[in-house]
């Protein structure tokens, strides 16, 4: 962070997902804790060109990249046989070294996900439905537990599904954290949302609304109502990715002020 951290930072919605990696070490080194993580970097006469992180067994990774040396990095690292079951990163960068991994290798790599990245610093608040906005809680863990499953099972590869064990320890971790958001309707969630990301901007995700209650609006309020109130608790801005397949909830999104940023894409190795 201390030679690329201003480089990344330029680059707040590409590289949350690394800043925020970063920022989660620092936390657990402050704790006298040792993070298991992973870095390469590349630079050009001190320039910052590539960086690739990696949080074992999660997925690699990877920034912008300011020049050509997309396949010198895949090289650099084939060296040392890592494993990771996917590849993230500007689609740009993420093609080029899902290409060469796999001459490097004879690893295969498949495209799974086409995302678009977007940024907000003012909400637009979309026509009033009926609820409101508030933090999940703990009653609530099996059945936002049941909502994480689907979410991963609709958005997310294989090697990211969860157990029913894993989705209500996640859940419970995130009530407990205050990092997951509902709209109530009566007295009962009908939409959620989460939020990850650093402290200067904080990164929507989770978002999910059962297949009755869709429609109606619901994600729009939920995802508009936290954003509004991680803006007025201090983040500079809010960012998410969004499938790039899925009209609706792009169409969300813009609606509520959200702006694109660039693109990512994700491909999972084959064992």
């Amino acid at each position: 962070m201390a030679h690329h951290g201003a480089w990344l930072r330029a680059h707040p919605a590409e590289h949350n997902v690394i800043l925020s990696m970063c920022q989660a070490a620092e936390r657990q080194m402050a704790r006298g804790e040792t993070p298991d993580i992973r870095f390469v970097t590349l630079s050009d006469e001190g320039e910052p060109q590539v960086a690739a992180v990696q949080m074992p067994p999660h997925n690699l990774v990877l920034s912008r990249a300011a020049g050509d040396d997309i396949g010198f990095l895949a090289g650099l690292m084939a060296e040392k046989t890592p494993s990771f079951p996917a590849i993230v990163g500007p689609s740009d960068v993420a093609a080029a070294f899902a290409e060469k991994w796999t001459k490097l290798t004879g690893q295969k790599t498949i495209e799974y996900m086409d995302q678009i990245i977007y940024s907000l610093k003012t909400v637009h608040f979309p026509p009033p439905v009926a609820g409101s906005f508030r933090l999940a809680g703990e009653g609530e863990a099996p059945l936002l537990a049941e909502w994480m499953m689907a979410f991963a099972r609709d958005s997310l590869p294989k090697a990211e599904h969860l157990s029913p064990e894993e989705a209500l320890q996640k859940t419970e971790d995130r009530i407990t954290q205050g990092s997951l958001a509902v709209w109530d309707v009566g007295g009962t969630a009908v939409s959620q949302a989460g939020v990850s990301g650093t402290d200067s901007v904080a990164r929507v995700s989770l978002v999910y609304t059962p297949p009755d209650m869709r429609g109606k609006g619901y994600a729009s309020a939920v995802v508009a109502r936290l954003s509004q109130q991680l803006l007025e608790q201090g983040r500079d801005m809010c960012c998410l990715y969004a499938d790039a397949r899925n009209p609706v909830s792009n169409s969300i999104y813009r609606k509520i002020g959200y702006q694109f940023v660039g693109r990512s894409s994700l491909y999972v190795l084959e064992k």
